[in-house]
């Protein structure tokens, strides 16, 4: 299996395309982004081993940093990202005004 997730949503969300970490059949990408209010999230994930690690810093202090596993999808709502597993929703994260992550 795989996470299950639409490339364009995700480029819509971080306003670039990834980068690969490695060879792109082996589906390790690095989405990025930087607002203009000092903040960054960076978002790492494994494909195929169903890994997501996103950072969040601002000014280059880390304020949120997690490792989500057994995700089996990450879909847009609106301006914000939810990642989800087989059961629920684990994380949403949000775009707009300024960036920032909620716990579900």
């Amino acid at each position: 299996m795989y996470i299950k997730y639409d490339e364009f949503e995700l480029l819509e969300l971080f306003c670039n395309e990834p980068v690969s970490i490695g060879k792109l059949e082996a589906g390790e990408l690095i989405y990025s982004l930087n607002d203009n209010k000092g903040f960054e999230i960076v978002m790492s994930m494994d494909v195929y081993r169903k890994i997501c690690e996103i950072t969040i810093t601002y000014q280059q202090l880390t304020v949120f940093t997690c490792k989500i596993e057994n995700v089996e999808g990450i879909n847009k709502v609106n301006d914000e990202m939810v990642i989800n597993n087989k059961e629920k929703s684990i994380l949403k994260v949000k775009f707009k005004k300024q960036i920032g992550v909620e716990l579900l």
